[in-house]
């Protein structure tokens, strides 16, 4: 099957993902927990997304399929998080948990992770310490 998101698309979405993250307890109203899981979430998937090895990523250390891995396992723990977490009664708070995480399955699911982003070798005489994406 051939998968429509591109590891460039994948990766502004996971970008939009860290800002849905962040603003969602001020947009929806919701406080205490969910809205530290949220800040949480939104830390993490910048880093993550930050480390990874593909177009938009900074520090490429990550694969892009692990990335797929880590990114499924999040998933299903956003969609399972109002009932680990016993906030599933604040209505606000768990639509947008199970909203984003059927979004991340979707994502996940519809992402091409064997495109590997090739980069030429880095001239030995260039003495700056680090380069960003070319």
């Amino acid at each position: 099957m051939n998968k429509p998101v591109s590891a460039r698309a994948h990766g502004v979405l996971d970008y939009a993902t860290v800002a849905a993250f962040l603003n969602a307890p001020m947009v929806f109203g919701f406080h205490g927990t969910p809205a530290a899981i949220a800040y949480w979430l939104a830390g993490i998937h910048l880093l993550m997304t930050g480390c990874t090895d593909f177009p938009v990523g900074f520090f490429m250390w990550i694969p892009f399929r692990i990335h797929g891995v880590i990114e499924l396992l999040a998933g299903i723990f956003v969609l399972a998080a109002p009932w680990i977490f016993w906030f599933a009664q604040e209505v606000a708070a768990r639509n947008f948990f199970l909203g984003i995480a059927i979004i991340l399955l979707l994502v996940v699911a519809l992402t091409d992770y064997s495109q590997r982003v090739v980069r030429p070798p880095q001239d030995p005489a260039d003495r700056r310490q680090w380069r960003g994406p070319s």
